[in-house]
């Protein structure tokens, strides 16, 4: 053979053999191999409770279990940390996700004095999240520094979803998990009087809505309220006048009784005049 041949054929030789190699260094590694443990709960899942019919206006809160996170302050339940008053449970997603910390939660710290103004006397934040994220979560919302108004936001921690669950707020997210739907449930002295669920972006649960909702809510009944005070009002002037005419008629009824009575009396009195007289 010639040199030129020998030089191409060593050229194929050569070439072969690197993308031999090529293909044994870029074969997939092999599956690494799993605990006992961890295979079993990639098997199992982690099992969320069920959901309950979705809250709708004019539900109880849910009597289920609350446990607080202090020790000087007693464990309670759902129903009864709403029975009182009128308390904004907004519930987000996850925490530190960044719309619910940037826009959702935010909206609302921006806004508390607003809902105060419109009867809000307490606003609870919600995720299905353990109480040590949760806890974390307000010190990086730095709650503390809201709670010298009236309102004090608060965090409830919804570890194993069992609240969302108890409303039908519940959704399980694969990868991530158990999470409470976007929502937010206005209740009034245990009630439900608000429900708003939001599918993307915070909107029938934004703070503004709430607001814009007890805002109206307020003005209907100070407008039906006007308006009953008006009606009653009016209806005091006629029952007066009415009184007032009555009055007057009874009067000219005495008035003319009199008047006849003293006719008759005059006409007696001539008539027995005319009787005494002896003609001359």
């Amino acid at each position: 053979r010639s040199f030129a041949a020998t030089m191409v054929m060593a050229a194929k030789i050569v070439l072969a053999l690197l993308m031999m190699g090529s293909a044994t260094a870029f074969k997939p590694m092999a599956t690494p191999r799993l605990s006992r443990r961890t295979a079993a709960l990639n098997m199992a899942g982690v099992a969320y409770p069920e959901n309950a019919e979705r809250i709708k206006v004019g539900d109880a809160a849910p009597a289920v279990g609350l446990t607080k996170a202090e020790d000087d302050v007693d464990d309670t339940t759902v129903s009864g940390l709403f029975g009182k008053g009128t308390s904004v449970l907004v519930n987000v997603p996850g925490a530190f996700t960044p719309t619910c910390s940037n826009t959702h939660v935010t909206g609302y710290l921006e806004n508390l004095a607003g809902l105060e103004a419109e009867g809000v006397d307490n606003v609870y934040i919600m995720a299905v999240n353990d109480r040590f994220v949760m806890k974390a979560w307000d010190d990086a919302l730095e709650l503390d520094s809201f709670r010298e108004a009236k309102i004090k936001p608060e965090l409830i921690a919804d570890g194993a979803g069992t609240i969302s669950a108890s409303m039908g707020l519940l959704v399980d997210k694969g990868d991530m998990g158990g999470r409470a739907i976007r929502s937010a449930v206005v209740f009034k002295d245990g009630v439900a009087k608000y429900v708003g669920v939001d599918a993307g972006q915070p909107e029938a649960s934004s703070a503004e809505t709430i607001m814009g909702m007890l805002k109206k809510e307020r003005e209907d009944a100070e407008a039906a309220k006007a308006a009953a005070e008006a009606e009653a009002k009016a209806a005091a002037e006629a029952a007066a006048a009415e009184a007032k005419a009555a009055e007057v008629l009874e009067g000219e009824v005495d008035q003319k009784q009199a008047l006849i009575g003293i006719a008759v009396a005059a006409a007696a009195a001539y008539a027995a005049y005319g009787q005494s007289v002896t003609p001359m």
